[in-house]
């Protein structure tokens, strides 16, 4: 992702978005946006091959645990894109971390970052290579991990212009900015593994780039993480929007699981306009609408949210 120009997948008016997957959004923390039920914190200490243990495993014990997002039954697939972050320095004028004290910083892609990754793997979670390093990654865990680890999945070869990715279980995987490019092209797609309970979420790191899991003690940096869910039923289901109320003509967010195929909005049954973003339906409230639930029709079915919202003079 190029920091000076973040950006999230859209599309507008009243038609759907062909995404069934899991979607994830990084927001700008530094902006002030609220953390919501879809949304998690990445420090960039926090050791993505830690993902399922009860204390980090690096070496040199650095580091944070990393976050960890609970996924429902019969999850399917999963696409990300990057919107914000919370620090800017030097070339970044958007979202970027620093793994190495400050001597560069890098954006969600690890552009910026010194290159030729090469964590190792540890325990029962694989290593990864990379072209590049410090950028966010993610790891598929069914429970604590057990056995062998599998395959080190190699970057180098790979490359991360992929159009779709199937990780397995337990195998540390390239995520970046979501896009085939950095900070442009076609947002990936990245399968989830049957069995699959929960994904993590970190930055992969090692001393001198080489090694184990280590050398997070010089990292700072974070960002923020709104993800929506598809399943195997693709049945939609909104799990919250944000603000809870507003005037007519306002601006209201709404997450959910297989919302992202929205043909319709309505405020109380009232038709709205919205825009399908990559993680989240951005509804306007609309002229003639009254307090009560929000719903969301997609091809297969019609949401309608637990909570009301209220529609304010």
């Amino acid at each position: 992702m190029n920091c000076n120009d973040v950006r999230t997948r859209k599309k507008t008016g009243m038609a759907a978005l062909a995404l069934t997957t899991l979607a994830v959004l990084i927001l700008n923390v530094g902006a002030g946006l609220p953390l919501h039920a879809q949304t998690k914190k990445v420090n960039a200490i926090d050791e993505v091959s830690g993902g399922g243990y009860k204390a980090v495993t690096t070496t040199d014990g650095s580091g944070s645990l990393p976050a960890k997002i609970t996924l429902p039954a019969n999850s399917t697939s999963m696409t990300f894109a990057i919107y914000g972050g919370s620090k800017t320095k030097g070339r970044c004028a958007g979202p970027c971390i620093t793994v190495n004290g400050g001597g560069n910083y890098n954006d969600a892609d690890g552009v910026g970052s010194a290159s030729n990754l090469n964590m190792q793997a540890d325990q029962s979670i694989s290593g990864i290579q990379a072209p590049v390093a410090a950028f966010i990654a993610g790891v598929f865990e069914s429970g604590p991990p057990s056995g062998p680890a599998p395959a080190t999945l190699d970057f180098n070869t790979i490359g991360t212009n992929f159009s779709s990715l199937s990780p397995v279980l337990q195998q540390v995987f390239f995520i970046g900015d979501g896009l085939t490019g950095d900070g442009s092209g076609d947002v990936q797609l990245f399968f989830v593994p049957s069995g699959a309970k929960f994904l993590y979420l970190g930055i992969p790191d090692a001393c001198g780039y080489n090694g184990s899991p280590s050398c997070y003690g010089d990292n700072s940096g974070d960002f923020v993480i709104s993800y929506a869910i598809s399943t195997q039923s693709g049945t939609p289901l909104i799990d919250k929007f944000s603000p809870l109320k507003g005037k007519v003509g306002s601006s209201v967010k709404i997450w959910g699981y297989n919302v992202l195929t929205a043909t319709a909005v309505s405020f109380n049954s009232v038709a709205a306009k919205f825009t399908v973003e990559s993680t989240f339906i951005d509804a306007v409230v609309p002229s003639g609408a009254t307090t009560g639930p929000i719903q969301v029709t997609t091809p297969n079915g019609t949401a309608q949210s637990k909570t009301v919202f209220t529609v304010s003079p």
